[in-house]
């Protein structure tokens, strides 16, 4: 009586929402993070932008994970048409994708209930963040290093007025990460002005603005990028608070 009582009085958990970028790299990422939530009882829905580029790409593959994985809540969002695109880089076109699917997200959070307790989203579709009252989190789907570049870009972009494309083989130095020529930084970032570049930067920002972020690493893979970011030394300011990292080996 005592465990039928119990379990009649507690309430449900709350569902936590995944919202991974549209791309296919992102998605399988995301449904690895959702079997590893699955696996600690939680309930987990993701919703899905098709990519711009390539719209029925997920179809394809979510036909066999939904086969395999009956827990998995999938909700694919509407297609949208997408305007013009001043940027030669499609990571343009899929923020671009993600923010005009803002209305079809918010129906859908509307209706899950209970309502989502958490929403985790990928790194490119962090321009959602400002839009919804729901604790976020980041899924950083590249590894520590990665991620403490984009803690450190708005220092770099505050010191120069110059393209990194310019820059030649300048060293960029942040704390956790051996020195690189700027040059080989990631190639979306090497024109100031673009709106990939500023796409960057936005997302940049919204780090240091979620609950936490979860990173798709090894904490004994790469620890000196882990405590460089956990001890807030790549953020602009100096010492501005990096919300809590985890590193999730998805």
């Amino acid at each position: 009586m005592e465990a039928t009582a119990n379990a009649t009085t507690t309430p449900p958990l709350k569902p936590v929402v995944l919202y991974p970028t549209p791309g296919m790299g992102h998605l399988f990422a995301m449904v690895e993070l959702n079997r590893t939530l699955a696996a600690w009882g939680l309930t987990v829905t993701v919703i899905i932008v098709d990519p711009p580029y390539d719209p029925g790409a997920p179809g394809r593959f979510l036909l066999v994970v939904s086969a395999a994985n009956p827990s998995i809540s999938f909700h694919r969002l509407p297609p949208v048409d997408l305007p013009p695109v001043a940027s030669k880089h499609y990571e343009a076109l899929i923020m671009e994708a993600v923010r005009i699917s803002n209305p079809h997200l918010r129906v859908i959070l509307t209706a899950v209930v209970p309502a989502p307790s958490v929403l985790v989203v990928d790194m490119f579709s962090g321009v959602v963040l400002d839009e919804f009252s729901i604790p976020s989190y980041f899924f950083f789907t590249f590894g520590a290093p990665c991620l403490a570049f984009f803690l450190h870009l708005p220092i770099l972009h505050a010191r120069t007025t110059a393209s990194f494309r310019y820059m030649g083989e300048e060293l960029v130095s942040v704390l956790g990460v051996l020195p690189f020529p700027v040059m080989h930084a990631i190639h979306t970032t090497m024109e100031r002005g673009d709106v990939a570049y500023d796409g960057f930067l936005a997302t940049s920002a919204a780090l240091l603005c979620c609950r936490g972020v979860i990173v798709n690493t090894f904490r004994s893979l790469e620890p000196r990028t882990i405590d460089a970011i956990i001890t807030s030394h790549c953020t602009q300011p100096p010492g501005e608070p990096t919300r809590r990292s985890t590193a999730s080996g998805c």
